[in-house]
């Protein structure tokens, strides 16, 4: 009976990590197989998270830590004419260091809506301060105008950062824009 036992203990995963865990990362890291991960791999990331970065430090900070694993992270493919676009409202933006859906979603607020409006939701979203900007979570100003971007009737202010998480996971996803908006008026309705 100890040997059974030896062997089930020896053959089982290296780390079952419980689905709590396995959302919170994936919150940071949508594509990240976290099932092959072990206890340190887990336990490390989730120092990181709890760490008072901003979100997208601890993004950075995780994918240079898990860049061995099968995750690929998802920087923005930018053109020219875009890139002049923005470059109207913000000035010594690297692109291709920000997720796609954060330059789209710019690049969709600097087409549209009020001419005096278009600057400061454009700077939002490109110039994140880092700075939280509620008590209830702490959602970054740039996270606020992604999210709003994508479902403008929510109060992002009133959120957990459980429910920031989720949403910025269903927007980081490789859905699109209309299946992302649709899973966002889902989850908060």
């Amino acid at each position: 009976m100890t040997a059974t036992a030896l062997t089930l203990a020896l053959t089982g995963p290296a780390y079952a990590a419980t689905e709590g865990e396995i959302a919170t990362i994936q919150s940071y890291l949508p594509d990240a197989d976290i099932s092959a991960w072990s206890d340190t791999e887990v336990a490390s990331a989730l120092n990181i998270i709890t760490s008072t970065d901003s979100r997208s430090d601890i993004v950075g900070r995780l994918s240079a830590l898990y860049t061995e694993q099968d995750f690929v992270p998802m920087t923005a493919t930018i053109t020219e004419a875009e890139i002049a676009i923005l470059d109207e409202y913000v000035d010594g933006v690297d692109y291709t260091m920000l997720p796609q859906p954060t330059v789209d979603a710019a690049i969709s607020a600097a087409q549209s809506g009020d001419a005096s409006e278009r600057a400061a939701r454009v700077r939002a979203l490109l110039q994140d301060d880092g700075q939280m900007v509620s008590e209830m979570n702490t959602a970054t100003t740039g996270e606020v105008a992604l999210i709003n971007s994508y479902a403008p009737e929510i109060d992002v202010m009133t959120l957990s950062d459980a429910q920031v998480n989720s949403a910025l996971a269903i927007i980081y996803s490789t859905d699109s824009r209309g299946n992302i908006a649709g899973k966002l008026n889902a989850l908060f309705n």
